[in-house]
């Protein structure tokens, strides 16, 4: 899907404010609200829109530890890595996992309440799983900069 002028207007709008009205969407971005209704369906149709989200501040909920893990997994077979992926998908805490280039296979972003809990995950969950051959973190020591906002 190419995204037209009037697409990435509207798109600026939501990421700012997901909870705007359809009314207020449509002013912002400067289309009739039959217009945005079209291509906010187009959007979600074509996945550039993956799904909405409320926004929590970590440290309000107690999660007050951000940690960056790099992994190296045992084999690059398919059913190292799948068997990696399901943990990562099957645990709450980790907020990212991507693929990377470089000397490790993968980075994680995890929140955790506090080292206790980054140390039973740690320890218990990615470091004892089959398909881990290492791992090594990063703790953050304050955020600066935080933001869901693609560029446009």
């Amino acid at each position: 899907m190419k995204l037209t002028k009037s697409h990435v207007d509207i798109l600026r709008v939501i990421q700012r404010d997901a909870t705007a009205t359809l009314e207020q969407v449509a002013a912002a971005a400067g289309v009739s609200h039959t217009t945005l209704w079209r291509r906010l369906k187009e959007l979600e149709a074509n996945k550039v829109i993956r799904g909405r989200v409320t926004i929590l501040n970590p440290e309000k909920t107690g999660h007050t530890v951000c940690a960056f893990v790099y992994v190296n997994i045992v084999s690059h077979e398919t059913k190292h890595r799948a068997a990696f992926e399901k943990l990562v998908d099957d645990t709450p805490a980790i907020m990212q996992c991507f693929s990377i280039t470089g000397p490790n296979d993968y980075i994680l972003t995890i929140r955790v309440r506090d080292i206790k809990d980054y140390e039973l995950l740690l320890m218990d969950k990615i470091l004892s799983h089959p398909s881990v051959a290492s791992a090594s973190s990063n703790i953050a020591l304050r955020e600066h900069k935080y933001t869901t906002e693609l560029h446009l």
